[in-house]
C-alpha cells in the first residue's frame, strides 16, 4: 500500500458549549439576514453558528457541520411563532435555558 492509498483518519469533533444565547439567535422571524437563519450548528472545533437551512444541510453532508437545533425544535418545545413580534414568544429564557442544557449533555455524551 503507498502512501497516496493510506485513508486518512477522520478529523476528531469537539464538544460544542451551547449557551441559551445561541438558541435565542434561532428565534428571530423576521428581520433583513437573520430571518432565514433557522439552525443551529457546530464545526469540528465546536464553533457554533446560526445558519440557514441549506447552509446546514451542506456543511452535514461535507462532514464539516453537526446540526444541533432548529427553530421547529424550540416550537416543539414550547415556544409560539408570533409574526406581529418577529420572533417566538412564550417561556424564551426557560426554553432556551432548558434546550442548551440537554444539547450539552448529549454533545458530551456523544462525542
Amino acid at each position: 500500500m503507498t502512501r497516496d492509498q493510506i485513508p486518512l483518519a477522520p478529523a476528531s469533533w469537539v464538544p460544542a458549549r451551547v449557551k441559551p444565547e445561541h438558541l435565542r439567535a434561532l428565534t428571530v422571524l423576521v428581520g433583513d439576514q437573520q430571518r432565514d437563519r433557522s439552525v443551529l450548528v457546530a464545526d469540528r472545533a465546536g464553533r457554533l453558528s446560526v445558519v440557514t437551512a441549506d447552509a446546514a444541510g451542506a456543511g452535514c453532508l461535507a462532514g464539516e457541520l453537526r446540526l444541533l437545533a432548529t427553530r421547529a425544535d424550540l416550537l416543539d418545545a414550547g415556544l409560539i411563532e408570533s409574526w406581529r413580534a418577529g420572533r417566538l414568544t412564550g417561556p424564551v429564557v426557560e426554553v432556551c435555558t432548558a434546550e442548551a442544557a440537554s444539547l450539552n449533555a448529549a454533545e458530551l455524551e456523544l462525542l
